[in-house]
C-alpha cells in the first residue's frame, strides 16, 4: 500500500503520522527518473480514488508527498514529492490518474539562478595559477555562448561532468556527475537480473581519436592619433618661410599613397626672426635698372608640431583542432578519428556577456524594469543603470525636464567586456586564448566519457533495494550471465511500478567501457586541466604589422628640404653666375619629406593550430575481453 497526501507547500516537512491518515489508498503508481538531455526530472504517476474536481481545486497547493509503509518498515517512508502538472483529463470514473512533476515553484528560475552562479564572464585569468582557483574559469567560457546562454540552465554545465537533477525528496536542483556516483549500491549474486530481466547491449563507443574544431575569427584594428609628435621639437630655417607654411600638410592629409597614414594635426608652433643676409646683385638689371646692386633677405626659424594618425584593419582566423585520446577497450572501427563538434567562437573583441537593451519581454509583452546596476549594451556602447526604473520607449542616458535640462540621470557609460584587445594578432597561445581552448577540452572530454558508457545494463532488483536508488547514484552489480561476472556503472534510469501488493524495481545503468589505465604525469612542456594532460603545436603569427606598436611608430624618412643654409648656397651661387639669389630661392622652397612604412594588409591571415591529449583515463565498469578459464 502506498499513501498520496497533499500539502500546504512544497517544502512542507514530512511527516509519517499525519500524511497516513491524511491520504489517499493508492491503487497503482509508476515512478520514473531518466537522464535525458541536461535535466534529470523525475515524475510519479499515482492512480488514486476519484476526489472530484471541486475537490482537487479546494487544495492549499498542488503538491503532494508519495510514501509507503512495507512489512519491513517501522513508520512510512518517503518515495517522492511533486506538482500535480496538469488535472487529469478523465473525472467520471470511480478512480482517476495524477501526474507529479519533481520540482518546485518557479523552477525554471531556481534552475537558471543555480546556473548563473556557474556563469564565469571575462575575467583575470592565469593559465599557471591554481588549479582550484582555474577550476571556475575553466569550466565555463562566454566565448561558447552568445549574450541570452542563461536561457538554457544545462548548457552552463557543458564544460564540466555533471548534469542537473531535480531531488525528488527535496525538490532542490543538484549536480550529479556523469560517470561516478555519490553512493554505490552493492548488489550481490542474482538478485540482479529477477525473473531473467538483465539485458545488456554496447550503444556507440567513442573512437580512438575524437576532434572537436574551434573557429576563432576577429578583426584585427587599431586606429588613433599618435599621442607625441614626430616634429614637436625640430626647428626649420628657411627664407621663403610664408610659402612652407602655406603649403604645411592638413589634418587629414594621407601621408604617400595608400598606406594607411595621414595627418591628424600640424600646427605652427612659433615664428623666429633670425639674422638678415646680404646677397651681391651681380650684373643683371633691378627693375629700376640699376646694376651691381645688392640684396638683403630675412630668414626665419618656423617652430612645427605635427602628429600622425594610423588605420588599420586585417581579417584573422585561428582554427583549434583538439585531438582527445581515449582508453576504451577494443571495440569495431575503434581506430578512427572521429569529429564530434566544430564550435564557431563569439566575437573575440566584443563584449559578449552583456545583453542587448530591451523595452519590453519578447515573450511576455511587458514592459521591462531595470535595477540599479544592471549592465546593457544599447547604441553601441555598454551601459550601467544608475537609477531603477522601467524601460524609456526609446533608450536615452537621462530624463529631461519641462525645460530640457537633466532631471534623472538613467544610465551612464561602463567598459566593455571583451575577450581580446582589437590591436592584438594571435589568441590561442595568449592567456584568454589557453582558457577557451581548456574550455574546449572539457567540453570534449564531456562527450567522450558519455559516449564511452557504451554498455547499457538494465536489470530488476528487490524493490527494498531499488526503491532508494536514484540517478545520482552508481551500482556495483554480480551476475554470471555477464562478461567477467561482474560490472560497475553509474545509474542513468530508475522505474518503480506499485500495483497493489506487487512491487518492480528497475535498473538502468551507463557502464564505461574504458581500461582503467590511469593518464600520464605532465612534462614540462605539456599543460594540463581537469586530469586532462595535452600539448599545443602552433605557428608562429604573421604579423605585417605590429598594430600595438603604432603609437609609437615614428616615420622611416622625415627629410626638411632646402632649409635655410642651402637656400644661401643657392642664392651665393646664383649671384657668382650673375644670376637672380631672389629666383635661386624661389626655385629651392623649403619642404618636408615624410615616409611612414605602410600599413600592409591582406584579404584574410589564417592560423591553424593542433592540440593533442595524452590518453585520458576512462573508467574500465565491464571487461568485455575476460579470460576464459
Amino acid at each position: 500500500m502506498y499513501y498520496l497526501s497533499f500539502l500546504n507547500s512544497h517544502d512542507q516537512a514530512f511527516d509519517p503520522v499525519a500524511h497516513k491518515e491524511n491520504a489517499f489508498f493508492g491503487l497503482h503508481c509508476d515512478f520514473e527518473e531518466r537522464e535525458v538531455g541536461e535535466v534529470i526530472v523525475p515524475f510519479f504517476t499515482p492512480t488514486i480514488q476519484n476526489p472530484g474536481i471541486a475537490w482537487l481545486a479546494s487544495q492549499p497547493s498542488r503538491y503532494a508527498v508519495l510514501s509507503e509503509q512495507a512489512e519491513y518498515d517501522v513508520t512510512p517512508v518517503q518515495l517522492a514529492r511533486g506538482r500535480l502538472s496538469a488535472l487529469p483529463t478523465e473525472l467520471a470514473g470511480d478512480d482517476c490518474q495524477l501526474e507529479f512533476t519533481c520540482v518546485p515553484p518557479d523552477e525554471d528560475a531556481v534552475l537558471r539562478a543555480a546556473a548563473n552562479v556557474l556563469r564565469i564572464g571575462e575575467v583575470a585569468y592565469d593559465p599557471d595559477a591554481d588549479p582550484e582557483d582555474r577550476e571556475a574559469p575553466e569550466a565555463y567560457d562566454p566565448l561558447f555562448y552568445s549574450p541570452e546562454a542563461d536561457d538554457d540552465p544545462g548548457n552552463a554545465l557543458a564544460g564540466t561532468m555533471d548534469v542537473w537533477r531535480w531531488n525528488r525528496l527535496t525538490l532542490v536542483p543538484e549536480r550529479v556527475h556523469l560517470i561516478n556516483g555519490r553512493v554505490q549500491h552493492v548488489i550481490a549474486g542474482l538478485t540482479a537480473g529477477t525473473y531473467r530481466s538483465e539485458r545488456l547491449s554496447i550503444k556507440n563507443p567513442p573512437k580512438a581519436v575524437s576532434r572537436l574544431r574551434l573557429i576563432s575569427s576577429w578583426t584585427q584594428s587599431a586606429s588613433g592619433d599618435q599621442p607625441t609628435e614626430f616634429l614637436g621639437t625640430r626647428e626649420i630655417d628657411s627664407y621663403n618661410y610664408k610659402d612652407f607654411i602655406e603649403n604645411l600638410p592638413q589634418a587629414g592629409t594621407a601621408i604617400g599613397s595608400s598606406t594607411g597614414w595621414t595627418i591628424a594635426d600640424a600646427k605652427v608652433k612659433s615664428v623666429e626672426t633670425l639674422m638678415a643676409q646680404t646677397f651681391s646683385g651681380g650684373a643683371f638689371a633691378s627693375l629700376f635698372g640699376a646694376t651691381n646692386h645688392k640684396i638683403k633677405m630675412q630668414p626665419k626659424r618656423v617652430t612645427v608640431g605635427m602628429r600622425a594618425h594610423y588605420e588599420y584593419s586585417q581579417e584573422r582566423e585561428e582554427i583549434i583542432d583538439l585531438y582527445m585520446s581515449a582508453g576504451v577497450q577494443s571495440v569495431l572501427d575503434d581506430d578512427k578519428i572521429e569529429t564530434v563538434d566544430q564550435i564557431t567562437l563569439s566575437s573575440l573583441t566584443l563584449d559578449v556577456t552583456t545583453k542587448e537593451w530591451l523595452y519590453e519581454d519578447p515573450d511576455t509583452l511587458e514592459v521591462l524594469h531595470y535595477l540599479v546596476g544592471d549592465r546593457r549594451q544599447a547604441n553601441g556602447r555598454v551601459w550601467l543603470c544608475t537609477f531603477e526604473h522601467d524601460a524609456t520607449e526609446t533608450f536615452t542616458a537621462n530624463h529631461f525636464d519641462e525645460t530640457g535640462e537633466v532631471a534623472q540621470n538613467l544610465w551612464v557609460k561602463t567598459a566593455k567586456r571583451a575577450a581580446i584587445d582589437t590591436a592584438t594578432s594571435r589568441f590561442a597561445d595568449k592567456n584568454r586564448g589557453i582558457r577557451a581552448v581548456r574550455h574546449g577540452l572539457r567540453r570534449l572530454h564531456r562527450i567522450v566519457q558519455r559516449r564511452a558508457r557504451a554498455a547499457e545494463v538494465t536489470f530488476e532488483v528487490p524493490w527494498k533495494v531499488g526503491r532508494f536508488i536514484t540517478c545520482a547514484d552508481e551500482c556495483r552489480v554480480e551476475n554470471r550471465r555477464w562478461p567477467g561476472g561482474e560490472l560497475v556503472g553509474k545509474v542513468i534510469g530508475v522505474q518503480l511500478k506499485m500495483e497493489g501488493s506487487s512491487r518492480t524495481a528497475i535498473i538502468t545503468l551507463g557502464v564505461s567501457v574504458g581500461t582503467g589505465t590511469a593518464p600520464v604525469e605532465p612534462t614540462e612542456d605539456q599543460q594540463e586541466t581537469a586530469g586532462i594532460v595535452y600539448d599545443v603545436t602552433a605557428p608562429a603569427v604573421n604579423n605585417p604589422v605590429n598594430a600595438e606598436t603604432l603609437d609609437s611608430q615614428g616615420p622611416r624618412i622625415l627629410v626638411v628640404e632646402n632649409e635655410a643654409d642651402e637656400q644661401e648656397r643657392f642664392a651665393r651661387a646664383a649671384a657668382e653666375s650673375d644670376g637672380d639669389p631672389v629666383a635661386a630661392i624661389a626655385a629651392n622652397p623649403t619642404r618636408l619629406r615624410i615616409f611612414y612604412e605602410p600599413l600592409r594588409q591582406e584579404d584574410l591571415i589564417t592560423r591553424r593550430i593542433s592540440v593533442h591529449t595524452q590518453p585520458i583515463l576512462v573508467r574500465k565498469g565491464i571487461n568485455l575481453s575476460p579470460e576464459i578459464a
